[in-house]
């Protein structure tokens, strides 16, 4: 079986959100680096990326998520965050991947971090952002983490959808500020503190993200 993805060099990097806890493209996706990263459990959001045995005996999961508004996510964010809160307190290591490691990924690693690590989603945004500055789930998964955290939190929502005036477009207002809290409280706090030079160096006008997806000579099996 012939598999073709070539992400944006940027989009297909390994970053690691919090300890234990990474997200990545596909083009990331090889045995070197699930071994420099002990990478023990994987969790694969798409549908269109088999299983790949050349990355070694690694526990997996496949969600069968495509990236559209239209796609339910909204069993898997409880499911899969319930399972990453399970893995690392066992002492594993956990990679989320989907194509871009931007949306369909990011929205599993946000439900996550809303549940177990931040204060609320908008601060789990905010911290996935410091360390992955590319991360934009699209409308209906936020749709979806919104009331996820409603949820979980048993609160009103720290993010709102708000009208983009100039391209007439419903967005999480985090898309449109990015106002971090001085004042860290929380670990979630914390480790986004450190980070927040950077990020506001990081901030300005961003370039809108299209995956390049081209054909590559590689072979790829897909696990049973």
């Amino acid at each position: 079986m012939s598999i073709s993805f070539h992400v944006n060099p940027e989009y297909a990097m390994l970053s690691e959100i919090v300890p234990g806890l990474m997200i990545c493209g596909v083009s990331a996706l090889n045995a070197e680096t699930m071994k420099s990263n002990k990478v023990t459990h994987i969790i694969n959001a798409t549908t269109e990326v088999p299983s790949l045995r050349s990355l070694g005996d690694i526990q997996r999961t496949k969600l069968w998520l495509e990236d559209t508004p239209q796609t339910y996510i909204y069993p898997h964010l409880e499911l899969q965050s319930d399972q990453i809160r399970a893995i690392l307190e066992d002492g594993g290591r956990v990679l989320v991947h989907c194509v871009a490691g931007v949306s369909r990924s990011a929205s599993i690693v946000l439900a996550y971090l809303t549940k177990y690590y931040c204060r609320s989603l908008r601060d789990a945004y905010h911290l996935m952002k410091a360390k992955r500055p590319m991360v934009r789930p699209n409308l209906g998964f936020w749709r979806q983490l919104i009331a996820f955290e409603q949820n979980v939190k048993e609160n009103p929502g720290s993010v709102r959808l708000v009208r983009e005036e100039s391209h007439d477009q419903l967005l999480p207002d985090v898309y449109l500020t990015d106002v971090i809290e001085a004042r860290p409280t929380s670990p979630c706090d914390e480790e986004r503190a450190t980070d927040e030079g950077r990020t506001r160096r990081q901030s300005g006008k961003s370039n809108k993200f299209v995956p390049v997806l081209e054909p590559l000579a590689e072979i790829a099996e897909a696990a049973a």
